[in-house]
């Protein structure tokens, strides 16, 4: 069984307090800073001022390693960094940028909200435009609600990424199914699977599909109900 020790996005859970927001645009209480981009290093990651700076609450398809064939590029991925140079290149490459809670991830980028000049949020466009995949990165949800809405938009009308599930289902991108899994599937994606059976463990809650495992840390629990993720026994997830 394949063991993923993930951010828990897949199961919606902690976010059912969230409010879906109509449109990804600037708060005004938030403090914001306007500087100059360089350029789209990828989907989901800008270049700014010599720094790497990771969009806040999306996931766009990996690059890839030239060098390195099990690293492969995932699908759209040269298309979703395109769009994203065309989104900052058609504002002269200004942008504001909002920091959330936390100002790293787990990679040393910086990761922060980052808005055109009229208010909008680009990682709301890249959503919008199905070129990449809503994922909550806790503590840092402030605008995650609308990311969501967003996403389910561009779900509903099979754009970008989401036209694959339907041409291309034997990609497994961005949706695979947990039993065509392979130790070759690398990579982020969305897992679609029945649960079998839920543990608590104490260093983690288990919760076993037909393959593959999804594991919830400890330090992710309280953004969780036991009985709700309980409840998920014998569902389609």
């Amino acid at each position: 069984m394949k063991a993923l020790s993930v951010i828990i996005f897949i199961i919606s859970l902690s976010f059912s307090s969230l409010l879906r927001a109509e449109a990804c645009q600037l708060d005004p209480k938030d403090e914001i800073s306007w500087t100059q981009a360089q350029m789209a290093l990828s989907g989901d990651t800008l270049l700014i001022n010599n720094r790497q700076v990771k969009l806040i609450g999306i996931q766009a398809p990996a690059m890839g390693n030239p060098s390195n064939r099990s690293d492969p590029p995932q699908p759209l991925s040269q298309q979703a960094q395109h769009i994203l140079n065309h989104f900052i290149a058609v504002n002269n490459l200004n942008l504001g940028v909002v920091f959330d809670q936390q100002a790293q991830d787990g990679f040393g980028r910086l990761q922060a909200h980052v808005f055109l000049p009229n208010g909008q949020l680009l990682a709301g466009i890249m959503a919008q435009e199905g070129m990449a995949l809503a994922i909550a990165s806790p503590p840092n949800l402030r605008y995650q609600a609308c990311l969501f809405n967003q996403e389910q938009q561009a779900r509903e009308a099979q754009r970008g990424l989401w036209a694959l599930t339907i041409n291309a289902p034997e990609r497994k991108f961005p949706l695979a199914e947990s039993h065509e899994l392979s130790d070759l599937d690398n990579g982020f994606r969305i897992i679609r699977g029945p649960v079998n059976q839920v543990s608590r463990i104490r260093r983690h809650w288990q919760i076993n599909l037909d393959t593959t495992a999804v594991r919830i840390p400890r330090n992710a629990w309280s953004h969780f109900s036991w009985e709700d993720v309980q409840a998920l026994n014998g569902q389609v997830i």
